[in-house]
This record gives structure tokens, C-alpha cells and sequence, in this order.
């Protein structure tokens, strides 16, 4: 199934406002029901072991959660290269991990416990499949952790796990590329005169700015195309030649596609590819910016201390409920043989 058509486009493209609105109603929920767990705990008669204080909640900000993500992202990004998983893996996996946090606040499921099953799930959609128990040795964490919540990420993502990553993008631009300064008379003359080992440099400056972008809202708010096509040429520009020209036939070469296909939509004017690709470059920034690891952790710490029980598998809440919810099963059971 092409982009166009797919649920990709209808289901997961968004504009800034939107996120952001998104994005505050998961957080409004999940503190009502922090806050209501909490008096709960408080009006019964024996609380739980694990029962929140009195205390006035101190959720993490929203900015907080921003910045949190883009940590555990970074970390999914080390980890995949780390046991050497094929590029397609890491991309997928971050499409899962952004799009589950659309569905979730990460006061209901923190970050370092679903990063981990967005990349083993990811590992089975894109064919590189590892067994959870070799998966979670070599990552040093309990398989049965990231097993418990596969369904979880499962229900975040709506179970649509089709992706369109931009990395498949990037690497069809770069075989276009090298076609098209072969043949083109009104290539940039550096761009025409790069050979092999300089189209290297910038595949691989290209690849690092795709990296950067991942780690930000990039592949929510535009398509993978124009995601790609913004990290082919903050690549040429690391390397300082320039790429003018192949944008323009990018964009005239789209504008020729839709001319012959009724289902692709309006295509972009270059004025307007050009105004986005600007907008990219600003998130590209964002997203080469590191994170403090010391900001994390104490973000990390809120978090702990202020996250939805009702959903965190280790706390006393949650075995209670799960608990009775198994005994009523049972008891239904029962009913049901006499």
C-alpha cells in the first residue's frame, strides 16, 4: 500500500495544534485519575501498602514528558544499533513508541518500560525477529516486562502497524540522485562532480540529521517524503554542495506524478516544499540537541512519585484489582459448570 492510501497518512499525520491538544487531554486524564486513585486510597479503611500520601499532586509538566520521550528515544536508537538491528527496526520502533504516547500519557506507562517493547515488537513486524528471552539478556532487563506490555503498546497503536519511515525514502532519493546527476545538464556543478566516497559522506550526514529528526515531532506532523528529503539536504549541506537543483526536480517530478495519479493529492509548489523543508530544519536542530541525563533523572524521579497506579504492574493497586478481576474470572467459570 503506497502512503497515500494508507492508514499511515489518515490515522497519524497531524499539525502542531493538534498534537498539542492531544497531548494535554491525556495528561488532564491521567492526573484525574491519579487524583481519584489517590482519594480512593485515602477513604478506604485499610489502604493498600503502596497508598499515596496526602500530598498534592505534583504531576511531571508537559514540556517534562516532551523531553523525557526524546531521552528514551535516543536511548532506542543506541540500543538498536547496539545489537546491530537492521535501520528499519529503529525506524519502526519510533513510529510505534511517538504514536503509543498518542493514545497514552507516560504518567500511565513510563517511557523506559515501553521503549523497549516498541523495538521488540518492531523486530517482529519488520522480519528481524529475536526471541523475547535473547532479547532481554542482551539488554539486560526482564523478558517478562517487556511481554506484559506488548498487548499494551498493541492497544496504544490501535493495532495499526503499518509505517511509512522516512529512512525507506531517504535511501529511494540517493538512487534517484546518483540517476539523476548522471544525466542532468543543469546539475550544481559541485553536486555533479561528487564521486563516490564524497556521495558516502553525505548518505552518512544524511542519515545523522534523519536521526536527529526522529527524535522529534518530524514524522507526525509531515510526510516521510518531505522528512527525507530534508535530511538529504542538511546532508549535502554538512558537506557544503549544494542541492538546489535536485529539489527542484523533486518537486517537479511529484508535480508530474499527481498530474497522472488522481489519488496522490495536491502536490506541493516548490515555494511552499522549500518554506517546509525550513520548518524541518528547525526541528532538525531540536532534535540534535542532547538531553541532560541529570534533568532526566529527576524528571524521572516525579514521575515515580506521581504516576497512574492503576496501570503500573508493581504497585499493590494494580495486583489487588488484577487479583479479584482473576478470582470473579474463576468464579464465572465455576457458575457456568454447574
Amino acid at each position: 500500500m503506497n502512503y497515500f492510501e494508507s492508514s499511515h497518512r489518515q490515522r497519524w499525520i497531524f499539525t502542531s495544534p493538534q498534537l498539542l491538544d492531544i497531548r494535554k487531554a491525556l495528561r488532564a486524564k491521567s492526573i484525574a485519575t491519579i487524583a481519584k486513585v489517590r482519594e480512593d486510597a485515602r477513604g478506604a479503611e485499610s489502604g493498600p501498602p503502596d497508598k499515596p500520601s496526602g500530598n498534592k499532586l505534583k504531576p511531571i509538566r508537559l514540556e517534562e514528558e516532551s523531553r523525557l520521550c526524546k531521552y528514551y528515544q535516543g536511548k532506542m536508537q543506541q540500543v538498536c544499533k547496539a545489537l546491530t538491528f537492521p535501520d528499519k527496526v529503529a525506524a519502526a520502533a519510533l513510529l510505534f513508541f511517538k504514536r503509543f504516547y498518542l493514545t497514552f500519557s507516560s504518567l500511565d506507562h513510563d517511557p523506559k518500560n515501553i521503549m523497549l517493547t516498541c523495538i521488540y515488537l518492531a523486530c517482529k513486524i519488520e522480519e528481524a525477529y529475536i526471541g523475547a528471552d535473547q532479547f532481554c539478556s542482551l539488554v539486560r532487563q526482564d523478558s517478562q516486562s517487556v511481554l506484559r506490555n506488548e498487548l499494551n503498546v498493541l492497544h496504544g497503536l490501535m493495532f495499526d502497524l503499518i509505517t511509512h519511515p522516512p529512512l525507506r525514502a531517504l535511501d529511494g532519493f540517493f538512487q534517484d540522485l546518483l540517476v539523476w546527476k548522471a544525466n542532468a545538464a543543469n546539475a550544481d556543478e559541485a553536486l555533479h562532480r561528487l564521486d563516490a566516497a564524497g556521495m558516502s559522506k553525505a548518505r552518512g550526514a544524511a542519515q545523522a540529521a534523519l536521526d536527529a529528526l526522529m527524535l522529534t515531532d518530524a514524522p507526525l506532523l509531515y510526510s516521510p517524503s518531505l522528512v527525507a528529503l530534508a535530511a538529504l539536504r542538511a546532508g549535502f549541506r554538512k558537506i557544503e554542495v549544494p542541492s538546489g537543483k535536485y529539489l527542484e526536480h523533486v518537486t517537479s517530478a511529484q508535480q508530474t506524478a499527481a498530474a497522472e495519479q488522481a489519488d496522490v493529492g495536491a502536490p506541493l509548489e516548490h515555494e511552499q516544499v522549500m518554506a517546509q523543508l525550513g520548518e524541518l530544519d528547525k526541528l532538525g536542530q531540536e532534535g540534535a540537541a542532547p538531553v541532560d541525563e541529570a534533568e532526566v533523572r529527576k524528571i524521572d524521579r516525579k514521575l515515580k512519585a506521581c504516576h497512574n497506579l492503576l496501570l503500573d504492574p508493581e504497585s499493590d493497586i494494580y495486583k489487588q484489582k488484577a487479583a479479584a478481576a482473576q478470582q470473579q474470572l474463576k468464579e464465572d467459570r465455576d457458575s457456568k459448570d454447574w
